[in-house]
């Protein structure tokens, strides 16, 4: 099978400025950074991981950097969220990409990707996290041209689901009791998504950049 084009990374420019925010690609100078929120229990009680000790963040930091190269088998770009006032970093976003699924004879073109973010809980409450995963949707649909783009939510994190709800994605699907819960019940899972046809239509109701 024939492979497919990926979206060209190598020509993103950084940083990425919101209102209040620069996003740009990680790196271990931001370590310390990262450590002070993705060690605490209260930031990734809803995430994948536990608690991350320094070793942990290094190596995390690690593979995202060498998958955000142009050509990465398993193409992520890791961002860091600083606010631009005092030039701290707050938090961390991810936006990865894949192939869209086929069934037909032929793979294929066509692009999606995934969003997800961590911010210090002394940010939180203050629309942070809805400033940086908006821009990502303007760099996955505008910049990489995908077709579309999707989150994960647990349901009991009111907290991101607001966020994702904000940025104008579209409650797509509740899976109940998908996965088991860090305190041993089963969480429903909410599926958000944006087609880019509709992120487009979205972005000119809102004035947002095109």
């Amino acid at each position: 099978m024939a492979l497919v084009a990926q979206p060209d990374l190598s020509r993103l420019t950084w940083p990425r400025r919101t209102d209040r925010l620069d996003l740009r690609p990680v790196t271990l100078d931001d370590l310390d950074a990262v450590l002070a929120y993705r060690s605490r229990p209260e930031v990734v009680v809803h995430l994948s991981h536990d608690e991350l000790d320094r070793e942990q963040v290094r190596e995390r930091i690690t593979s995202r950097i060498a998958r955000g190269r142009p050509g990465a088998a398993e193409p992520l770009l890791a961002l860091a969220v600083e606010e631009r006032a005092g030039g701290r970093v707050v938090g961390d976003v991810m936006l990865r990409l894949e192939v869209s699924h086929s069934i037909a004879r032929t793979p294929s073109e066509e692009w999606e990707g995934t969003i997800g973010y961590a911010l210090h809980p002394d940010v939180h409450g203050r629309g942070l996290a809805a400033e940086a995963a908006a821009e990502l949707l303007v760099l996955g649909f505008r910049d990489l041209g995908l077709r579309r783009i999707t989150a994960d939510a647990y349901a009991d994190n009111i907290a991101s689901n607001r966020v994702l709800r904000r940025i104008g994605m579209r409650h797509e699907a509740t899976v109940r009791a998908k996965p088991l819960g860090k305190d041993g019940t089963w969480l429903d899972d909410n599926t958000w998504a944006l087609l880019r046809e509709e992120w487009l239509d979205l972005a000119a109701r809102r004035s947002w950049r095109t």
